[in-house]
């Protein structure tokens, strides 16, 4: 399916591809600053990451992490939602990012509130993004699902909403 956007959204979509790299730098630094004030556990390492869905299709998505491994950030390249006349309502894409940890012995780990960086652009629509996290297993995956959505609220409405990405740090607990 060919994406198809309105007059004003083209020009729109320039300006954010340009502020989308500039972000992106910027997100970054603030990631690698803060690992000042981590307290990464001996032993803790991601050991594999991947992603699916239809928010971050192959080679879309980039999840860099910072040297100790105490923060990471998620950079989308084609996740954004868009309603014009024609276009299905409500639009949505989702994309999971899975993290395989090592976690030392006497530990638990979990992901502090996370901080991230959209575009939103609407004319008569409705929507948001949501975030969540889950640990499986035994503590040792970790899945953050970022979901966003855009509904329409007649057949003339217009709007983009685009998700450019997720900032995240570990929060490293001693197990009871």
């Amino acid at each position: 399916m060919v994406r198809r956007l309105i007059p004003h959204q083209r020009w729109t979509l320039i300006q954010f591809n340009m502020l989308k790299s500039f972000t992106f730098f910027i997100s970054f630094a603030l990631v690698a600053s803060s690992i000042v004030a981590r307290n990464t556990p001996e032993g803790f390492a991601v050991t594999n990451t991947n992603y699916h869905g239809s928010g971050c299709p192959p080679n879309s998505t980039l999840v860099s992490f910072t040297p100790d491994s105490s923060a990471f950030i998620v950079v989308y390249e084609a996740f954004g939602v868009n309603i014009a006349p024609g276009l299905p309502s409500p639009n949505s894409k989702t994309c999971t990012v899975t993290l395989d940890l090592a976690v030392p012995t006497g530990y638990n780990v979990r992901l502090a509130p996370v901080n991230t960086e959209t575009f939103r652009q609407d004319d008569g629509a409705t929507g948001g993004f949501d975030v969540n996290s889950v640990v499986t297993g035994t503590g040792t995956q970790l899945e953050l699902t970022t979901t966003a959505v855009l509904t329409a609220k007649d057949s003339t409405s217009t709007g983009m909403l685009v998700v450019d990405s997720v900032d995240v740090n570990f929060v490293f607990e001693r197990a009871s």
